[in-house]
């Protein structure tokens, strides 16, 4: 089935999407906060989205669940780490980009018809990606609701103390 033998080229090139990814990454200005990070954590992170797509695109019921558990801590982790929500975002819209540029100029389609079964896929990986920015968003704006009540706690307790 063609859909298996695209996520085993993904999988398989994990290494070479990284490298062009993080290239990209670190040097669009739209993304300047992720420059603050280590290029090998950068890779890190990366390499784990690439090389596990097969396993997160499963079907298993209990994928959507470890999916909002991984995600929504990863935007905790951002909002930690000071990137601004826009740029994690973008940040998995070029992910998903440069999967399929990748796929694309393999020339991986020999007909129409592995091109329509690729459609699959790529509706598999679009809703993975957009369920992914959603739940690291939500991840994100507990992170900074936490972020904040801690400072509303904090400057409370400093006039109750004059």
């Amino acid at each position: 089935m063609i859909y298996l033998r695209l996520l085993q080229l993904i999988e398989d090139n994990a290494d070479e999407l990284t490298r062009r990814l993080c290239k990209d990454l670190l040097s669009r200005e739209e993304t300047k906060g992720y420059r603050g990070l280590s290029e090998n954590l950068i890779r890190e992170r990366v390499y784990d989205v690439y090389s596990k797509l097969g396993s997160w695109l499963g079907t298993d019921k209990h994928t959507s669940g470890e999916v909002r558990r991984v995600y929504t801590e990863l935007g905790r982790k951002r909002q930690r780490e000071g990137i601004p929500l826009h740029e994690v975002v973008l940040a998995f819209m070029l992910i998903k980009r440069h999967l399929w540029l990748y796929v694309q100029e393999t020339q991986f389609f020999d007909s129409t018809y592995e091109l329509y079964q690729a459609l699959e896929l790529n509706n598999k990986v679009v809703l993975f990606f957009d369920r992914v920015i959603y739940f690291v968003t939500i991840g994100y704006e507990e992170e900074l609701r936490t972020e904040i009540g801690k400072g509303k706690r904090t400057a409370s307790r400093d006039m109750k103390k004059k």
